[in-house]
């Protein structure tokens, strides 16, 4: 059995859950930075490792990171994912107590459930590289009034000039106070006449003549400019004009319509590369053997492989039922 260890270990650095599938999936969980003040123990952000055995799905993200570091298809690897997770079933079924190495270990209780306990000196925080736990002992016996605060001599140069500041100051105040009274005692600031008297004739004769402009404008074109005409009125106008050909109109109901029937595509996806060339073996696998085979793109990088696609999920549904034989690992995939 090869040991998986080290591929999931760096696979929880990078991503909160990682699935082991067919056994349960790893959560990280993340703790804020912290302050024990009765041990004065200082603790850094942590991301902490949890184990859920109900997300046994595969999600291709195990298989996805051994086919890119060994360099093997995505079939070759999920072999390595499968005898791995039977090999640690069988020792967990025969009583042992299993040890993933920088992760943490596993046993069955008497229920017959898989019991984890994490590994508390790892840290999977990236953010948190470099930091430690420490202790810091708090500061006493410390009396303020002990400081001492030697006195400086003043420089009687720099005493003279703020003096000659001060006078200066003094000697500007009664200006600055004329220049804020005489202004308010007079209509300058009352008055509504601009300070351009060219500007406000200029902005009268705009207005008025854009306002005769729409005046001389027929009641019919001013009524179109303010709102749109529905599919009657058009009729109606064409009619009155006399034209010849009319304008064809989309009905409301048709347009509806049309945007109900845009519906998500359902995938069937057998495989979930973070490489692209491991996609497209994958991919050229499935065209040869005559499937409708399709590269799709994640939201998170990942390049999904879809052997069908369908645009109900009923249908979806029934071909994976019916593709279930051939390939075991087969989910379905809302794209929108």
């Amino acid at each position: 059995m090869k040991d998986l260890s080290p591929f999931i270990r760096e696979l929880l650095y990078n991503h909160d859950c990682v699935i082991l599938p067919g056994f349960g999936g790893f959560i990280g969980n993340y703790t804020p930075a912290r302050i024990d003040r009765d041990s004065h123990t200082f603790h850094p952000p942590l991301k902490a490792i949890s184990f859920n055995s109900r997300l046994s799905h595969n999600d291709g993200l195990l298989i996805g990171k051994i086919s890119e570091k060994k360099g093997i298809g995505y079939v070759d690897a999920k072999r390595i994912v499968d005898d791995y997770i039977s090999s640690l079933k069988n020792k967990l079924n025969g009583g042992e107590r299993i040890h993933l190495a920088g992760i943490g270990h596993f046993q069955m209780n008497s229920e017959g459930s898989v019991q984890f306990e994490p590994d508390n000196d790892i840290n999977f925080l990236l953010d948190a590289y470099g930091l430690s736990t420490f202790i810091r002992e708090p500061v006493e016996d410390y009396d303020i009034s002990k400081a001492v605060i030697r006195h400086r001599d003043r420089d009687p140069i720099v005493i003279a000039n703020r003096r000659r500041m001060i006078w200066r100051a003094a000697a500007a105040i009664p200006f600055v106070l004329a220049m804020i009274v005489v202004p308010l005692k007079t209509d300058l600031f009352k008055s509504k006449v601009a300070l351009n008297p060219l500007a406000e004739v200029e902005f009268n004769e705009i207005q008025s003549a854009q306002e005769e402009l729409f005046d001389e404008m027929p009641e019919t074109h001013q009524a179109e400019v303010i709102m749109p005409a529905t599919a009657e009125k058009q009729t109606e106008i064409l009619t009155e004009t006399g034209d010849a050909e009319p304008v064809s109109t989309v009905p409301v109901e048709s347009i509806q319509s049309e945007v109900i029937t845009v519906a998500a595509i359902y995938h069937l996806i057998v495989g979930s590369f973070i490489d692209a060339d491991n996609a497209n073996r994958l991919f050229n696998e499935l065209a040869n053997k005559g499937y409708n085979a399709e590269i799709l793109r994640a939201d998170n990088g990942y390049y999904r492989v879809s052997v069908e696609s369908f645009g109900t999920m009923k249908e979806a549904d029934e071909e994976r039922k019916r593709l279930n034989e051939t390939f075991k690992e087969i989910w379905i995939w809302k794209k929108d």
